[in-house]
């Protein structure tokens, strides 16, 4: 678990670094075009791979043979995504016009490139993470962050432009790092795939799993790029830089949302195979809140340290970041309290909440972005993640088994309501609200004594055994 831990953390680390130097270095106007790069990016694996990554997880520990697997799930999004760049080829100025307010057939292509990198590497990745390898995995995650920070620093230097070109290549040049790294910790097992023979019932069976998870994919991009998108229509591009640069700064959130995403589904459905006590998924429930908790608090206590590495324009950023974090926290949870609709293999449930909270956040942001604009934006995203993460537990209590629920949706009602407060009144009052957030800091350790406690006990025991070998061994040595 160590292992897997430390490539999210480190990478949040170099967050901290990255962040403040593109917005540094380059024009808020490209900081907010990068952003729509991420999102493109995510749109195209999350379609094309036609659900089928979270098809090989599922399947994972019930095939023999994994490389006919790793083949049955990559293969058909892969060959729809190359039809699909093969489709857009009359088209490119046109979407390069869309996306980036520039008429520049390269930045389009070069997005295209970006889609095909980090689709493989998805799919490379979870061999590395099926295979408890966590720190080949760790390592390729940090990979890229050190190598776009080595591009960007590279771009500060006088006899270069600045453009949006110069940081989209940056981009790009991360992304094929990992896939690099990737490539080669899993040459052994993604060789076999080519010789591998299938059946078209076997392909039939993984993409009758998958397909749902196409519709609950797209929707859940919908439902994250909202903001993105009505930023972008309905707003400015500097609007979307601070939206954009607040959800950076959001990264305690979304390093506790990698881990234990990381951690959980393989683990969960490790417990139902074993045929193992399932209310054990009631104490990691409220264990998990503990965490959102205590991270959501400290983070208001703390924002007003985000002037300090900013550029003075960039203020804002420390209102909207608390709505910000809502969504890794939220999601993280509901990741926990809807693991019923994964066991029970129900997957349109997944659709149909998403699409739920889809709902909300067009409807808030179309109402809230043209005269907020990022802060409109981040209170609509915050409001339809908590629909979301409801919606989900409701849903999977509905059809596995339900989990007490009360003091979930009381927890994180407050902090969402909280975090709203701030954006609204932080500037007026700012030091009224940073005590609220520091008085709230007591309040969380002491509601949750019984899971910190119990958190205590786990870690203790799990490094304990480790301790007292270790131990033993020294002793022997001794003359």
């Amino acid at each position: 678990m160590a292992a897997f831990a430390f490539g999210p953390i480190a990478t949040a680390g170099l967050g901290l670094v990255t962040v403040p130097a593109i917005t540094w270095i380059f024009a808020p106007a490209d900081v907010g075009r990068l952003n729509v790069v991420q999102i493109a990016v995510s749109f195209g694996v999350l379609l094309f791979n036609l659900g089928l990554d979270r098809a090989y997880v599922r399947e994972y520990h019930e095939w023999h043979d994994r490389g006919a697997l790793l083949k049955a799930c990559f293969s058909p999004g892969f060959l729809l995504l190359l039809l699909a760049m093969v489709f857009t080829i009359p088209f490119s100025d046109r979407l390069s016009m869309l996306l980036f307010g520039l008429d520049e057939v390269a930045y389009y292509w070069m997005l295209v490139a970006c889609v095909v990198v980090s689709f493989i590497s998805r799919f490379l990745s979870l061999i590395l993470r099926m295979q408890d390898r966590g720190m080949a995995f760790s390592m390729s995650q940090i990979l890229p962050k050190i190598a776009f920070l080595m591009v960007v620093g590279m771009m500060a230097l006088p006899q270069f432009s600045r453009s949006f070109w110069q940081l989209e290549l940056a981009y790009l040049v991360s992304l094929l790092s990992v896939l690099f790294a990737f490539s080669w910790n899993t040459r052994r097992d993604w060789r076999p795939a080519f010789g591998a023979s299938l059946s078209n019932d076997q392909v039939r069976g993984l993409l009758s799993y998958g397909v749902p998870l196409i519709f609950a994919g797209v929707a859940y991009w919908g439902l994250d790029a909202t903001s993105t998108l009505t930023l972008r229509s309905l707003s400015t591009l500097t609007e979307l830089a601070f939206y954009s640069v607040s959800m950076s700064f959001a990264g305690v959130g979304i390093v506790f949302q990698t881990i234990f995403t990381v951690l959980w589904a393989p683990m969960v459905y490790k417990w139902v195979a074993h045929g193992a006590d399932m209310k054990r998924v009631d104490h990691v429930a409220h264990q998990a809140l503990a965490v959102v908790c205590a991270i959501w608090v400290l983070s208001g206590t703390f924002s007003w340290l985000i002037d300090f590495v900013l550029p003075a324009n960039y203020r804002q950023v420390k209102y909207l970041m608390l709505c910000s974090i809502g969504q890794p926290l939220l999601y993280t949870l509901s990741e926990v309290t809807c693991v019923g609709i994964g066991i029970t293999r129900r997957s349109m449930l997944s659709l149909w909440s998403t699409l739920v909270a889809l709902v909300v956040n067009v409807l808030g942001s179309i109402w809230l972005v043209p005269k907020h604009g990022a802060a409109g934006a981040v209170v609509a995203n915050a409001v339809a993640f908590l629909v979301f993460f409801i919606a989900r537990t409701e849903a999977s209590a509905y059809v596995w088994r339900p989990i007490p629920r009360l003091k979930l949706y009381i927890s994180v009602i407050v902090a969402v309501a909280l975090s709203i407060v701030t954006l609204a009144f932080d500037e007026e009052t700012p030091a009224v609200v940073s005590l609220i957030w520091l008085a709230m800091v007591p309040v969380v350790f002491w509601s949750f004594r019984s899971e910190w406690s119990g958190m205590y006990r786990a870690l203790r025991s799990a490094i304990r055994p480790n301790w007292t070998e270790e131990t033993r061994r020294e002793r022997d040595a001794l003359p």
